[in-house]
């Protein structure tokens, strides 16, 4: 495993976590354009093996903490952040939701739903500038991994499977592909914990970054 990114701040009131995950949306299969963005969002917004999303919301807001999943071309960074008294509460939760998504049927289509509603609505008709952008890096990154936007397409989406998140976690989740950063006032002993828990990810290689053609 990487070696962890650290940032102690004793005096401050709040623990930050970080999980670089070296994968993004250049890792989508051909047809399947939008998978990374969608498996982020059934983490940062769906519920894990043993809780439904409603139940985590449910404890994480009398902690007034929260955690939240940014894909990228290259990267998938899932963040959390919680104040220090509270830190050990939380981190159970965050904790799941990355080692035990539960890519359950209910969350998958209300978030696929989701993302096909943002490209149709929001990309097509809403930002011009959004849907130029699109188009540019379409043009120069043609038959490479990074010409289709992060989002995807609304075909590709609506082709896909529970089976193809569980398999795209499973592949690039893994322990071998994951640098942690830790800041704010944590403790030794949850540095020790977070580096305890990612090594009981997935086994794999770690991904690389293809070179454009």
């Amino acid at each position: 495993a990487a070696k962890p990114v650290l940032f102690p701040v004793p005096q401050d009131p709040n623990v930050v976590f970080k999980l670089w995950f070296k994968a993004g949306s250049q890792d989508d299969p051909p047809g399947k354009e939008g998978l990374a963005a969608l498996v982020g969002d059934l983490l940062s917004e769906g519920g894990t093996k043993t809780q439904s999303y409603d139940e985590i919301l449910a404890r994480l807001f009398p902690l007034a903490a929260g955690y939240s999943v940014a894909v990228d071309k290259e990267m998938t960074v899932v963040t959390g952040a919680v104040h220090r008294d509270k830190a050990a509460e939380f981190y159970a939760l965050f904790a799941d939701a990355v080692l035990n998504p539960g890519f359950r049927p209910e969350d998958f289509e209300r978030l696929r739903d989701a993302a096909v509603n943002a490209i149709e609505k929001n990309l097509r008709f809403s930002s011009d500038e959004e849907l130029g952008q699109a188009a540019l890096v379409a043009s120069i990154f043609r038959g490479t991994p990074y010409a289709h936007p992060t989002l995807g397409t609304v075909q590709a989406l609506r082709a896909l499977t529970v089976d193809d998140a569980r398999e795209f976690w499973s592949k690039h989740f893994t322990k071998e592909n994951v640098v942690l950063a830790l800041g704010g006032a944590y403790s030794e002993g949850m540095l020790a914990r977070v580096q305890a828990d990612l090594a009981r990810l997935p086994a794999g290689e770690p991904d690389s970054v293809p070179a454009p053609a």
